[in-house]
């Protein structure tokens, strides 16, 4: 088998003239990405047949291409037809690996001939990998960072590739795979090592909103169990290929007489770590897409929310639209600035979708458009919660109409969201109740886009300055026939953004402050919005986009460490009394509201460093740089969390420190190793602020967070 050596003043990448990655090399480093590649591969296909549906037709089995290389490009192209045990294909296939500067780019593109279509495109295959670093020892501690949405998942990979039995029937080895858009909030992941401050990052790029997966198999197998860590010994294994292959599937269903293009997969092996990745990441999504303006949307200024369910689904009234007034004052009492209004269209919280308007046992339009009256006189802004996607399947509306749009599954079936969101009565809560079960229309249509933004369009223009959008990307393919102008892995994404464009187009044109929140996470929705549901603290996200948010539910009287967490995270506080069902002067509440009052009149004071700052420094290992310095009992105690934040504007820097155990707890020797200034302030809740020097030692009470803030 020859080979071919394509090359830069980065790297060097060896190829087989069968289309394999033999070698990736980074010069500077002299890191060799791929141990043993004998797991390489060049690319697969999937053609379901009717009576074999795993018809898979690998690359590996076909006559040699046609290759054309330069100096730092190659490309391989196989004709038609491609072939497998069951049959031959009239698909041509092509595969191009360039060389642009520090980063290798793989694409891929055929056409389709056959009468089938072309369901899956595997390619851009790196195997196997043992992890970076010169030694076993350094190479087993290489992590990966995966942006899951609202989250991050990570693990050392090459030490414990994790028990993935239960999503892996009917895959030889342990796989691990990531959707995007969907458990992916963007196309990228980044395998990381501080030992030697070395990262690859990974990543599927392209300007179409279309559905792509990250996949990563463990070769030949695991030993699940085994305390420290799964992946079976050299020894072991002996001659059998070992390592991890990492490749990305696009599913196009490319139909006879189409031809796939590929997104373009990027390698980029770079200094530092994920965040550096992130940063990659955004370089390339600030060319394409334009970004919100930090900080100038009201919702993103506001640091909390008050939430409210009016009607709950089995017909609990707790509050009427007369009511609104009563609870703007509360609103006000605790200077929160802004009021979701949910619950309130015809059957009430998440029942009767997509009839929103009011439900008349609440009240009328009139009455809502009085009640925010009296909240702007408040200074209290007004969103209401709705979705775009649920459709409750007992309406009259889906009956009669809307059934034709709902998101379909390949053989015609909806898509289910859940049997019932029932809450009202105990038999709905514990499910005994039959409800209306859910399915997911798709904006994609126009008679769909048409009547949702005439429900909206007429709540923004009785006043309401924004929407909550619930309910984002459940499902990430559509195959309903009636979507014929792209295929299913757009037609859901399409259709959102589609949605979205729209949306804003007609509610800016009433109300130019207009703006959303949404819940879920999707890097594609900045350009509309920096405020996202739900989260329990950082993710993978913010460090990419500084000025996004994400949002803490407290619930409950005694949430004080919801809030702290909050806080430390540097998220929205979403207050919802009781479970979203009483307002927030309710009785048990008040201690919590006058805390919460209190934290966030200190951070709005502090508001571009810590509410818009991105962290560069935190007690989570994963987001740990060493910037900050902190010894005493604090630095050792798991339930006590800190973030460093950093002023995009000023780079002025603060701290904050949160104590989720009952009793103080000392923290010493506080000090910033890049820092401008030897002062700071010092801020807590119910005491005026107190001026110090660097280096700090500061108790910090029991359930309390406290600010340390460069002067």
């Amino acid at each position: 088998m020859a080979s071919i050596t394509i090359e830069n003043k980065h790297y060097i990448v060896e190829i087989t003239d069968t289309g394999k990655i033999l070698q990736v090399i980074d010069k500077q480093s002299g890191y060799h990405l791929i141990s043993d590649n004998r797991l390489s591969e060049n690319f697969r296909i999937l053609l379901p047949m009717p009576d074999y549906e795993c018809n898979y037709v690998y690359g590996k089995h076909q006559k040699n291409p046609i290759v054309k290389s330069t100096k730092d490009s190659i490309q391989f192209f196989w004709e038609s037809p491609l072939v497998n045990e069951k049959d031959r294909f009239d698909i041509d296939f092509s595969l191009n690996i360039s060389l642009n500067d520090k980063q290798i780019v793989f694409s891929c593109a055929c056409n389709n001939n056959t009468h089938l279509q072309v369901s899956e495109v595997w390619f851009a295959f790196l195997g196997g990998m043992n992890g970076s670093g010169k030694t076993q020892k350094i190479k087993k501690e290489t992590e990966i960072l995966i942006p899951t949405v609202n989250s991050f998942w990570t693990k050392k990979i090459f030490r414990d590739f994790g028990n993935t039995r239960g999503q892996t029937l009917g895959c030889l080895s342990p796989e691990h795979t990531f959707t995007y858009p969907g458990s992916l909030s963007m196309p990228w992941i980044s395998l990381f090592n501080k030992k030697i401050n070395k990262s690859v990052y990974f990543a599927a790029l392209e300007e179409t909103p279309r559905v792509k997966i990250i996949r990563l198999s463990l070769e030949p197998g695991s030993g699940e169990m085994r305390p420290y860590g799964n992946w079976p010994d050299s020894d072991e294994v002996g001659n059998l290929p070992y390592g991890i292959v990492m490749n990305w599937v696009h599913v196009p269903y490319t139909k006879k007489g189409e031809r796939f293009i590929s997104s373009d997969i990027v390698l980029n092996v770079h200094n530092g770590l994920w965040q550096e990745s992130g940063k990659i990441y955004r370089k390339w999504f600030d060319k394409h897409f334009k970004v919100i303006k930090p900080g100038s949307t009201w919702i993103r200024r506001e640091t909390s929310f008050y939430h409210q369910m009016f009607m709950l689904p089995e017909d609990n009234i707790n509050y009427t639209f007369k009511d609104i007034p009563e609870l703007a004052r509360t609103c006000a009492r605790y200077d929160v600035k802004h009021f979701m209004i949910a619950g309130w269209q015809i059957g009430g919280h998440d029942r009767g979708y997509p009839y929103y308007q009011p439900d008349p046992r609440l009240g009328t339009y009139k009455d809502l458009e009085k009640g925010i009256k009296q909240c702007h006189k408040l200074g209290v802004k007004v969103s209401f919660f709705v979705n775009c996607q649920p459709i409750d399947m007992s309406t009259k509306l889906y009956k009669d109409k809307l059934h034709r749009y709902v998101i379909l599954d390949p053989h015609g079936v909806p898509y289910f969201i859940c049997n019932y969101w029932g809450m009202g009565t105990l038999s709905a809560r514990t499910r005994f109740m039959t409800g209306t079960p859910f399915v997911e229309m798709n904006p994609a249509h126009p008679e769909v886009r048409k009547l949702l933004i005439g429900y909206f369009k007429k709540l923004i223009e009785i006043g309401a300055d924004g929407l909550h959008i619930d309910k984002f990307f459940n499902t990430p393919m559509d195959f309903n026939p009636l979507i014929s102008w792209t295929s299913p892995d757009r037609a859901h994404h399409e259709g959102i953004l589609k949605f979205i464009e729209k949306l804003f187009s007609v509610c800016k044109s009433i109300n130019p402050d207009f703006c959303i929140s949404y819940e879920g996470g999707w890097d594609r929705l900045m350009p509309y919005s920096e405020v996202s549901w739900w989260g329990t603290g950082q993710d993978a996200m913010k460090s990419v986009f500084p000025d996004r948010t994400l949002s803490n539910g407290v619930e409950q009287p005694y949430d004080f460490n919801k809030v702290n967490n909050a806080v430390v995270g540097g998220c929205h506080i979403l207050i919802g009394p009781a479970n979203y069902n009483r307002n927030l002067d309710y009785l048990p509440m008040r201690r919590l509201m006058e805390y919460i009052k209190e934290i966030n009149r200190i951070r709005k004071e502090l508001f571009d460093i810590i509410s818009m700052g991105r962290i560069i420094d935190s007690s989570e290992e994963i987001f740990r740089s060493g910037i900050l310095k902190i010894s005493g009992e604090f630095s050792k105690k798991q339930e006590c969390k800190w973030n460093l934040f950093e002023s995009m504007k000023t780079k002025k820097k603060a701290i904050i420190l949160g104590n989720l155990l009952p009793e103080p707890v000392m923290a010493k020797g506080i000090k910033i190793n890049q820092t401008n200034s030897e002062r700071c302030l010092i801020y807590k809740a119910f005491e005026e602020p107190v001026k110090a020097k660097f280096p700090v030692s500061i108790t910090v009470e029991g359930e309390r967070v406290v600010f340390i803030v460069e002067e």
